[in-house]
C-alpha cells in the first residue's frame, strides 16, 4: 500500500489529489458536488473537474480546504486508487426505484472492501477464489448445479449456511447497514469484482431481520457473479432468480419432495429445510410446472390476506417460521482484517492502515462482521496501539469451516 506523505513545509507546497477520492469521499455520504465546493470555497465547474481528473496537483492549503469540506483526512484524498470498480460493473438485486447518487453510494463501499482486502493481502494468503465462470449457452438450473459443485455443495443438500459456503469459496460478503435518512434505502443486494485486477468477489446485502430475504438475496447475487461477469445481455435478473431457486433447492428434489395438496402449511417442510422464503417456492414450483397458474394466484392472495398471530402483520410482509432461523451475517472480512491488522488493532490504527478511510466507515463495515474481533474493536471507546501480527494463512483456517 502507498499513501503519499504530505509535505510539513510551507502552504506553498503542492499536493496531488484523486479524482476517484474525491468522488468516493463525496459519494458515500450522498454530498451534492455543488455544496462541497461551497464548503471548500470553490467553484463548482472547478470543483467537477478535480472529480473528473485521474488526479490534479493542488497547493496544501486547497487541499486542506478539500479535506475539511469533505469531511476526509488529505491522506485519504492523496491516496492512489487500487480498486477500479465504477457504477456500471455492479449488478442488483435491486427495487426499480434505485437512484443514481444511491448506486454510486454502493460503488464507494465496495471500494472500501476493496481497499481493505487490498491493504490486507501482502501480510497474508487469502482464501482461494472458487466461483466458476459460466459460459453463456448454460442455463441458470445448469449453472446452479456447476456452482454447487466447484463449490462442494451436495447435488441435493440442503445449504445449511449459504453466506458461509460463499466465504469457504473465497467471496466476501459485506452486510451494511445504512441510516434511513442518508444512505441508500432501495437496495437488497449488489454484486461486483473487486481487487486491482478484478478477480476476487464481493456480494454487500442489506441489513434486515428477514433471514429468508437474506438468503435469497446472496444466492441471487452468486448467480450474477457465476453468470454474468462478462455478459450484460439477456434478462439478467430472471436468470438469476432462477439460478438463486435452484442452487437452493435444486428442482430434482422439488419435484420429489412437492406436497401433493399445495397449501402455505404444506410448503413450510420445504421452506424449513431448504431456507427458501414461500413466496420463493412458489415460483420455483410454477416455474418448474408444478403449480397452474390459478393456483399460484390463489396462494398470493392468502398470503395478502393472511396475518401473522404473533405479529398481527400480513405473511406477504412477515411469513410464518420468521424465527426459525437467524439471519446469516458473514465474518470472512473481519478474519481477514484481524489476521492482517492485528488481533489488538483499534479503527484509529486501521485507518492508518486502509488508505485513510474514515474510521466511522470502517466500523459500520465491520458492524455487519459476526466475530468476537468485530465485536471488540467496533465497540472499543479507548483507542489502543496497533499490534501487526506477522504474516497469517488464512486458507487453511477457512478450508477447515
Amino acid at each position: 500500500m502507498t499513501t503519499k506523505a504530505i509535505p510539513l513545509w510551507g502552504d506553498s507546497a503542492e499536493v496531488e489529489v484523486f479524482g476517484e477520492r474525491l468522488r468516493d469521499a463525496r459519494l458515500i455520504q450522498r454530498l451534492k458536488s455543488g455544496d462541497v465546493a461551497q464548503r471548500a470555497g470553490v467553484s463548482q465547474s472547478w470543483y467537477s473537474k478535480l472529480e473528473h481528473a485521474d488526479s490534479t496537483a493542488v497547493e496544501l492549503t486547497r487541499g486542506r480546504q478539500l479535506a475539511s469540506a469533505l469531511e476526509f483526512p488529505l491522506e485519504f484524498l492523496t491516496s492512489a486508487p487500487v480498486t477500479p470498480v465504477q457504477r456500471g460493473s455492479l449488478l442488483f438485486r435491486a427495487k426499480k426505484n434505485l437512484s443514481r447518487s444511491e448506486e454510486d453510494q454502493l460503488v464507494s463501499w465496495a471500494r472500501l472492501v476493496g481497499d481493505l482486502v487490498h491493504a490486507a493481502e501482502p501480510k497474508l494468503r487469502l482464501p482461494y477464489m472458487r466461483v466458476p465462470r459460466i459460459p453463456a449457452a448454460m442455463s441458470p438450473p445448469e449453472a446452479a448445479q456447476e456452482t454447487r459443485r466447484v463449490l462442494g455443495v451436495d447435488a441435493e443438500e440442503p445449504v445449511p449456511h449459504l453466506i458461509r459456503t460463499l466465504e469457504r469459496g473465497g467471496v466476501y460478503v459485506a452486510t451494511l447497514h445504512f441510516d434511513t435518512d442518508l444512505h441508500a434505502r432501495n437496495h437488497d443486494a449488489f454484486s461486483t469484482w473487486i481487487g486491482p485486477m478484478l478477480d476476487r468477489p464481493l456480494v454487500g446485502v442489506r441489513a434486515t431481520d428477514s433471514w429468508e430475504r437474506t438468503r435469497m438475496s446472496v444466492a441471487h447475487e452468486l448467480g450474477h457473479l457465476a453468470m454474468h461477469q462478462m455478459r450484460r445481455e439477456g434478462d439478467l435478473e430472471r436468470e438469476a432468480y432462477e439460478f438463486a431457486a435452484e442452487f437452493l433447492l435444486p428442482h430434482e428434489v422439488l419435484k420429489r419432495e412437492w406436497p401433493h395438496a399445495v397449501t402455505l402449511m404444506a410448503l413450510m417442510p420445504l421452506k424449513r429445510i431448504y431456507g427458501m422464503s414461500l413466496a420463493s417456492l412458489i415460483e420455483h414450483g410454477f416455474r418448474n410446472g408444478l403449480l397452474g397458474a390459478a393456483q399460484r394466484t390463489s396462494l398470493y392472495k392468502q398470503m395478502s390476506n393472511r396475518r401473522d398471530q404473533a405479529t398481527g402483520e400480513r405473511l406477504r410482509v412477515r411469513e410464518p417460521g420468521w424465527r426459525d432461523r437467524e439471519v446469516e451475517r458473514p465474518k470472512l472480512v473481519a478474519k481477514v482484517a484481524e489476521a492482517a491488522f492485528g488481533r489488538s488493532a483499534t479503527l484509529e490504527a486501521i485507518e492508518g492502515q486502509v488508505f485513510s478511510w474514515r474510521g466511522d466507515y470502517l466500523q459500520k463495515l465491520l458492524e455487519g462482521q459476526v466475530t468476537a474481533w468485530a465485536r471488540e474493536v467496533t465497540a472499543a471507546e479507548e483507542p489502543e496501539a496497533a499490534d501487526l501480527a506477522p504474516v497469517v494463512r488464512l486458507s487453511d483456517r477457512f478450508r477447515a469451516r
